[in-house]
């Protein structure tokens, strides 16, 4: 066996045919057929523990579902100490049936729905990032109508302007203008 060009840690066969944890490519697509993706848990663990050991143990780390929903990849992210970046409803699922806690999941989507509101307030989720002033009220009113605190992280647009570079267009956060207010609506929310 050879190393392949460009693929750290693989190999080649005789042939040329790539190697992955020992499997030969040719082995797996008689197997499953193509077009066919292979992840390493190896590699993904590797990656995830590099990423881990760059950024330490005081940031808590999150992987962003909308990568790759695999439940298989879920459970190694969770297995790896990773908690979970959703922007939907449908991935906070894949969370659960992953076996994350609510606590260890996050809504971070732009347009949030009362329906999804209201269920990842019910069973727990750790917060739910607020793009609007309209989304504050909406998870203040979810949060009165149930009686429970609803961790809320306002998502900030700083209205920057550098040459051709701008954040005025950015469709996430609120505008630094209206900060203030939205500090103090989700301060006098009572939950």
């Amino acid at each position: 066996t050879t190393r392949a060009a460009g693929l750290s840690g693989y190999l080649q066969d005789r042939h040329g045919m790539l190697i992955i944890e020992g499997v030969s490519v040719d082995n797996i697509v008689r197997k499953y057929g193509t077009p066919l993706y292979v992840m390493v848990e190896s590699e993904i663990r590797k990656r995830c523990r590099r990423f881990k050991d760059t950024f330490g143990s005081e940031v808590g780390l999150q992987y962003a579902v909308k990568c790759n929903s695999n439940l298989e990849i879920l459970r190694i992210v969770r297995e790896e100490g990773f908690e979970l970046d959703c922007s939907s409803v449908g991935e906070v699922i894949l969370g659960l049936l992953a076996d994350f806690k609510p606590r260890q999941m996050t809504l971070t989507n732009l347009y949030k729905t009362a329906q999804d509101i209201h269920f990842v307030a019910k069973i727990g989720i750790q917060s739910i990032t607020a793009d609007s002033i309209e989304e504050i009220e909406h998870i203040a009113a979810t949060a009165k109508k149930l009686k429970k605190h609803i961790d809320t992280v306002i998502r900030v647009n700083p209205m920057i302007q550098m040459g051709s570079y701008s954040t005025r267009d950015n469709k996430y956060g609120i505008p630094i203008g209206y900060i203030n207010r939205a500090i103090d609506l989700a301060v006098n929310s009572p939950y």
